[in-house]
């Protein structure tokens, strides 16, 4: 048997009487339980939303908050209809009392936020991306953002105002955010950029490539029909059935290739560190964080001490226990000519470890490469956490070799420390320069794809500093 709802109630709420309410409520105290029981259903506060009853309204949300997330039979909740019939003060009053109304979702998976949308109300939306920044992730059942319905819905300013805050957020989480808003795919695999290509929205292109960093977009997406956004403003159209088959063939091409074998290293390294439990990978970080100290600690503090003052007395006054200046040299003594040649000899200036050269460079080597394998590993466990932590690693790094490179027993091996200083310090940035150089001169890369889409949208003329990039760096071939 089907509980319908008491029309004596219904009449109060269109009115917003509450008097008339707490009036009926003392006949049945049961009654708003009763209604929350129904799936879909019209419930006073659907009524007092429709009309603007916002004294009404308020009261229902105090009294039963779950009225608010309920839908009707067409599929809408109290805020829809709040926003269908132009009840703003209403729509503002139900987001203060609670703002993950916002993300309630309708008919067709259409949230609050993407009715504000597609009727282009820019006040609104402003007051819901503040009150609730979350929402712009929500998705239609057609899995189209904020951003695709603001663009299939021809509501320029309502995307623009979108492209902004992402722009300006500066909330935890902002940058993935931004990232995952903007490359988006509908159920056609269109990004919005697809979307403003097919268009032929060239401002709102010209805005997003103004907009963000160029990693921040994947302008080489292609959609369902195989076409990026570029071919798309381009008019490259393409049968559906050739594109498929096309990216089916690179995939299989890609998958039938032999893999390199720093590939499968790294999988194997990023496989075994998946595998690790929460308590083993603490457990490591703080063994491998104890390595790196007492390793740093011996290059402040090596074994024997250091010179106080130079010393170039190599008399000594027991054949069987060499001294000078009443220190004690170490057991293992270099008296081969090769040795000296290849690791220079002792130098004995002050600072300096009292450790012979050979000694030395074996203690070097061991430590260095035990150093070496630790920042490493820490670094690989840390680094899909947070990249805080390569700053100060890198400063220790270079730290390391420098204190080695001082307390050398010999110029020579002073030379290779200072060696590894240097290449230290150099290397991040000799990687990140190739890595950009083959990412910029690649006839396939993403820059490119964004040179291209920029000169598209904004003319041969007025590309930026894309323009500078073009002619200096890329070859004639890209540009």
């Amino acid at each position: 048997m089907a509980i319908s709802i008491d029309p004596r109630l219904s009449e109060a709420a269109r009115l917003g009487n509450i008097d008339a309410f707490y009036a009926i409520i003392q006949e049945d105290p049961y009654m708003l339980d009763h209604i929350d029981q129904i799936p879909f259903v019209h419930t006073p506060l659907h009524i007092a939303a429709h009309e603007g009853q916002i004294l009404f309204a308020m009261e229902m949300m105090n009294l039963k908050p779950s009225f608010a997330r309920k839908l009707n039979r067409d599929g809408f909740s109290p805020m829809h209809l709040a926003l269908r019939n132009g009840q703003i003060k209403l729509v503002l009053g139900l987001l203060k009392a609670d703002k993950d109304l916002v993300r309630v979702k309708g008919r067709e998976g259409m949230t609050p936020l993407h009715w504000v949308v597609t009727m282009g109300n820019s006040n609104l939306l402003i007051e819901f991306l503040e009150a609730c920044p979350e929402c712009i992730e929500d998705v239609t059942v057609l899995n189209e953002t904020a951003l695709h319905l603001a663009l299939k819905n021809d509501q320029t300013d309502a995307f623009n105002l979108l492209i902004g805050w992402l722009q300006t957020n500066r909330r935890k989480g902002a940058l993935a955010l931004e990232k995952k808003v903007l490359n988006w795919r509908d159920n056609n695999d269109n990004t919005m950029l697809h979307i403003a290509a097919s268009k032929g929205l060239r401002q709102e292109l010209r805005l997003v490539l103004d907009s963000f960093v160029l990693f921040s977009i994947d302008l080489q997406a292609k959609n369902s029909q195989g076409l990026t956004a570029l071919e798309i403003l381009r008019d490259v159209r393409q049968a559906v059935n050739n594109a498929e088959v096309d990216t089916t063939t690179t995939k299989i091409k890609r998958l039938k290739k032999k893999e390199h074998t720093y590939k499968i290293l790294c999988r194997s390294a990023a496989r075994s560190r998946a595998n690790l439990s929460a308590e083993m990978l603490n457990a490591m970080l703080v063994v491998l964080g104890l390595v790196i100290t007492a390793i740093y600690q011996s290059s402040l503090s090596p074994p024997g001490g250091v010179w106080q003052a130079d010393n170039t007395n190599s008399s000594t006054s027991d054949p069987l226990f060499p001294t000078s200046n009443n220190v004690t040299l170490h057991f293992i003594e270099v008296k081969g000519s090769i040795a000296k040649h290849l690791i220079g000899a002792e130098s004995r200036k002050a600072g300096t470890t009292t450790m012979e050269p050979m000694p030395y460079f074996i203690f070097f080597f061991l430590t260095s490469t035990a150093f070496m394998i630790s920042i490493f590993y820490t670094l690989w466990f840390t680094l899909h956490v947070s990249s805080i932590v390569v700053g100060p690693v890198y400063f220790l790094g270079i730290s390391y070799f420098w204190s080695m490179a001082i307390l050398a027993p010999s110029v020579d091996l002073s030379g290779i420390n200072i060696l590894y200083t240097f290449v230290f310090f150099t290397a991040p940035f000799l990687a990140l320069s190739v890595r950009i150089l083959r990412h910029l001169v690649s006839p396939s890369s993403n820059y490119t794809e964004w040179i291209h889409l920029r000169i598209a949208v904004c003319g041969a003329r007025n590309v930026g500093i894309a323009q500078i990039f073009r002619f200096l760096i890329l070859p004639p071939y890209i540009a």
